[in-house]
């Protein structure tokens, strides 16, 4: 089944504020090529940091998702946040921020493309205490499936990884790890659900899309996805009996026309 997406940004900003401290690589060699760029910045064992991602030689796109993955021995990913101001947009990141990949996604509800270039997101990492010094490789991916433009004509990205340049501690103090293990009970596979209501509070909103992509992050790890049976059967909105990031996508779809552009839109005109 066809499971484009019918969804686009429908404004941006011009100029994106940057973290102080950010190390951008722009070249003389750096030519006219779409790029997704992940920068460099500096910390200390200890402290907290943020890497921002941005997008240079837009060529135009009306749908755009991210994977991101990144040394875990030295980082951890406190969470990820959209810098874009692109109108009736709506950011979705992996909720589960131990993940990987954790997946950034932004869809609307529009009718052009966007071409400007600016800062996506900024990536917020603590930097563990006893990883010692060197560099935190922080890597990017384009989802092709789901980047796209208004017309769903592929958009190609070039990709560009950053780091976080850890100098050596003063101090680094040996921090004892926790693990917590969380129990999912499942509910009876008769119990009633709403499409899409993956929180089941009789809404369908961001936050089952949030849901939604988090279960599947946690599936394509090779984790549980986290849900009861009745939660999966509410997030599987297509029907073919397996969680992916497009029935996120279409959660967040049918919210954005149903919601935000006050349209009466069906499940089945969604999944074309």
């Amino acid at each position: 089944m066809n499971k484009k997406l019918t969804c686009l940004f429908a404004g941006i900003m011009a100029s994106c504020c940057i973290a102080s401290g950010t190390l951008f690589r722009i070249s003389a060699a750096d030519d006219a090529k779409p790029l997704i760029a992940v920068q460099e910045v500096s910390a200390q064992p200890g402290e907290t940091v943020s890497v921002p991602v941005e997008i240079r030689h837009n060529p135009g796109i009306a749908a755009l998702s991210l994977s991101l993955s990144y040394d875990t021995e030295k980082l951890t990913l406190l969470d990820a946040q959209s810098k874009t101001d692109w109108d009736s947009a709506v950011f979705l990141a992996g909720g589960d921020t131990a993940a990987t990949p954790y997946l950034l996604n932004w869809d609307s509800d529009g009718s052009a493309d966007f071409s400007a270039d600016c800062v996506l997101a900024e990536l917020r990492f603590a930097v563990r205490e006893n990883c010692g010094s060197g560099d935190a490789a922080v890597r990017i991916a384009v989802n092709q499936e789901s980047t796209f433009r208004a017309d769903f004509t592929a958009v190609s990205f070039e990709t560009q990884n950053g780091a976080v340049h850890i100098a050596a501690a003063t101090t680094a103090p040996e921090t004892a790890a926790q693990t917590t293990t969380v129990t999912t009970e499942t509910e009876p596979a008769e119990q009633a659900y709403l499409r899409g209501d993956v929180d089941n509070n009789g809404i369908v909103d961001v936050g089952d899309a949030q849901l939604a992509l988090a279960a599947y992050t946690r599936l394509f790890s090779g984790k549980p996805s986290g849900l009861s049976d009745a939660e999966y059967r509410a997030a599987n909105v297509n029907f073919d009996n397996e969680l992916s990031v497009v029935d996120a996508q279409l959660i967040l779809q049918y919210y954005a026309k149903n919601v935000l552009a006050k349209k009466n839109v069906s499940w089945e005109s969604l999944i074309i």
